[in-house]
């Protein structure tokens, strides 16, 4: 019987190896190899002549870590992403929970309204909301409240929709269990369902955090004067239009690493990562 069993097995992981084929294509050829080569380019000099030139140096690590301007660029990215992710979770997660309590009809209704602005081109969208700043706020144009504004009005879909799919999913027994234990409605939102709902909340911070510390379309627009330096936006000013790529891939590699240390201490604040649905109620 055993036996049986394993063949079963088998076969249904190498159908699953199958399927995950074109995934792993699309991984290697269009993530894994750029970040490859972004990494050989930072070593690399810029401007050196030759068909394959070859080249290995620490200089453009070394000039962005002097360069104060870059680092203080990068600490007002993280800052302004950091604000803008906030801003994002005080309003997405009340819209999120009230949308899970509304009719399947109204539900998707609101959903598709959510979800509208993502069919428009990005690049519209903060036109029109640059218009409007200067229409009737033009004192948040060139500022950093303003970024942020528009920050999040173009990634709050990002942290309603993971956060609505979890709390879709949590089990109204567990609700009407705590009312029968005597918590009210507040005390049963905090110890129950934002628990529950903590993989949802830190995947939309990843969603939010990580595009706003890196976005270029934003802030050329809200802050057209450059007054507000932010990564993206410097990168793409002073050094790729100078033709400096490899100090460009430096850079990128640099933020790369710090949004990496920041998205692991993110990842580890999940407690229910690997937890099953039993242990969850358990708790």
């Amino acid at each position: 019987m055993q036996n049986h069993d394993q063949k079963k097995v088998k076969p249904k992981k190498k159908f699953e190896l199958t399927l995950g084929v074109p995934y792993y294509f699309v991984l290697i050829v269009l993530v894994v190899i750029p970040i490859f080569l972004m990494i050989i380019s930072s070593f690399q000099l810029d401007h050196t002549s030759g068909i394959f030139p070859i080249s290995f140096t620490f200089e453009h690590y070394l000039d962005f870590l002097k360069a104060s301007t870059f680092v203080n660029s990068m600490a007002t990215s993280l800052w302004i992403a950091a604000a803008t992710t906030i801003v994002t979770l005080i309003i997405g997660y009340p819209l999120a929970y009230i949308l899970t309590k509304l009719k399947p009809r109204l539900q998707i209704s609101l959903l598709l309204l959510i979800n509208a602005p993502m069919w428009i081109n990005m690049l519209l969208r903060v036109r029109a909301l640059e218009q409007i700043m200067r229409m009737f706020f033009p004192y948040l144009i060139d500022s950093i409240p303003g970024v942020v504004i528009g920050l999040v009005y173009v990634y709050l879909p990002f942290m309603v929709l993971p956060i609505f799919a979890v709390l879709s999913k949590i089990d109204t027994s567990l609700l009407e269990s705590a009312s029968d234990l005597g918590a009210n409605r507040f005390k049963t939102i905090l110890k129950v369902v934002v628990p529950l709902s903590l993989s949802g909340v830190l995947s939309g911070i990843l969603m939010v955090f990580l595009p706003a510390a890196t976005t270029i379309i934003i802030p050329q627009y809200l802050a057209p004067s450059h007054n507000i330096y932010m990564i993206g936006t410097l990168i793409e000013k002073s050094i790729i239009n100078n033709g400096l790529i490899s100090y460009a891939s430096a850079i990128a590699i640099v933020l790369s690493l710090v949004i990496l240390g920041i998205v692991y201490y993110i990842k580890k604040l999940d407690k229910y990562k690997g937890v099953n649905r039993n242990e969850a109620e358990a708790f």
